[in-house]
């Protein structure tokens, strides 16, 4: 490793801790004002960043006002930087202290009626909210929950994401090399989730997110055709009075497998990700202010293959 690329990610660390430390020392309401002014403080210093995410909400909701989109990509760094607070208060806590930081779930009988064909359940989100505190509620309540996600770059780091999520009861499949854990949890009868708003570098088709082709992962699609297990869409909002609200959609069916040769199958696996795309749109649509606007969502790579294009 270079030594510029050694201090930067060292610094980098020395930053996520102090932060650490600051989020558990700070009481909760001097907290969101704290991290929430550093979110302000984070949209000014990011400047490629913030003009990202004003390009971004311009694709997405044309019709808006620029001072709408320009207010909304305020908001999203004010909502991140409350959210970042947030997880960072999560390791350790108590089984009452999770459930008293959610106010309210909609859809509840989307989950129950989902787990109770005891064919495994996939949940797909996005990068809202406090997405780890959806998954650490949920796993607190008893539900069992595993969460399917890359190691992060900084062994440091992803240690610490780690022992957040062990402390609350969930554990983590790694994204390359756990295809075997996941088939297992599945077959088992209990629950996988799943992040699918981004272009990362994971098997994917371009489908329509807010009326674009973006690119979009085929995983949970494949396994959710091979398994049975139906797929559930849902995420996690704060709301003004600093509790949260869980979002839960209706499942999302994948097809009987059949004898369909190989162009349908892909096809198959195009319209069950088409869907899943559209969910969580409709997730985002919620709340667009607690969604990660500056994510390059909409690029065009090359290296990916074209013939798996999809537009509306």
């Amino acid at each position: 490793m270079r030594k510029s690329k050694k201090i930067k990610r060292n610094l980098e660390v020395f930053l996520f801790s102090g932060l650490s430390r600051l989020a558990r020392f700070l009481p909760r309401e001097l907290g969101f004002r704290v991290f929430s002014a550093m979110g302000t403080t984070a949209s000014r210093l990011l400047r490629k960043d913030r003009e990202r995410a004003i390009e971004n909400l311009a694709l997405a909701f044309p019709d808006a006002p620029k001072p709408i989109r320009d207010s909304l990509a305020r908001a999203m760094f004010k909502s991140l930087g409350k959210n970042f607070y947030e997880f960072l208060n999560l390791e350790g806590s108590s089984k009452q202290r999770v459930a008293g930081l959610v106010e309210s779930i909609h859809g509840m009988e989307h989950l129950e009626a989902a787990l109770a064909r005891d064919a495994g359940l996939i949940v797909i989100t996005g990068h809202i909210g406090c997405f780890e505190l959806l998954a650490a509620y949920f796993s607190q309540q008893g539900y069992p929950l595993w969460v399917v996600g890359r190691e992060l770059w900084e062994k440091r780091i992803n240690e610490k994401l780690i022992r957040i999520r062990e402390s609350m009861g969930y554990k983590t499949i790694d994204r390359d090399s756990g295809g075997k854990d996941v088939l297992r949890v599945l077959r088992d009868g209990k629950i996988v989730a799943v992040l699918i708003d981004q272009h990362t570098r994971v098997s994917g088709i371009y489908v329509p997110f807010f009326n674009r082709p973006a690119h979009t992962p085929i995983g949970v699609a494949k396994l959710a055709i091979k398994t049975g297990a139906p797929i559930l869409p849902m995420a996690i909002y704060m709301r003004e009075n600093g509790r949260h609200e869980v979002r839960i959609l209706p499942v999302i069916d994948p097809p009987e497998p059949s004898g369909v040769g190989q162009d349908g199958a892909d096809k198959q696996v195009e319209n069950l990700t088409r869907e899943c795309s559209h969910a969580i749109e409709t997730l985002v649509r919620y709340d667009p202010k607690q969604w990660v606007w500056f994510h390059n969502r909409w690029r065009y790579d090359e290296k990916k293959e074209t013939k798996h294009a999809v537009v509306a």
